[in-house]
């Protein structure tokens, strides 16, 4: 299937994918450099959990995008994912924020932001297949 022809949720579930992948590896290989950044609240170990989460992240992500989907279940199942994101990480800002650096703190944010805008696009393509099948 050519890319320009896929649904906004496909696309969307392909950045995901890739992007979940990506930050997933950095956080992997980079464990312990990024961890000595970002302040005291973040160990290695952390990061290399949450790597491997987002590895998992990425691949079901793409996994769901194959052949033209995802359909409304993982749809479903990414949003709510998201939206958990969206919670603990800023439950995780409100209560480390003293022991974070200001890398950590940008972190954080950028996440927020990147999940968030996952989120709505996830969102938006989800509401135009529903009304492309009405």
């Amino acid at each position: 299937m050519n890319f320009s022809n896929r649904s906004l949720l496909n696309k969307t579930f392909l950045a995901d994918g890739v992007y979940s992948l990506a930050v997933g590896a950095v956080l992997i290989l980079a464990a312990a450099p990024l961890a000595s950044l970002f302040g005291p609240a973040a160990t290695p170990a952390l990061l290399k959990l949450l790597g491997v989460g987002l590895v998992f992240w990425g691949i079901f992500h793409l996994s769901a995008a194959r052949n033209g989907g995802p359909v409304a279940t993982a749809a479903r199942v990414s949003i709510a994912g998201d939206v958990l994101w969206l919670a603990a990480s800023l439950a995780l800002l409100v209560a480390v924020y003293p022991s974070l650096s200001v890398y950590g703190i940008g972190f954080i944010v950028i996440g927020l932001i990147t999940v968030t805008d996952f989120l709505v696009y996830k969102l938006r393509g989800l509401t135009r297949e529903r009304a492309a099948i009405a």
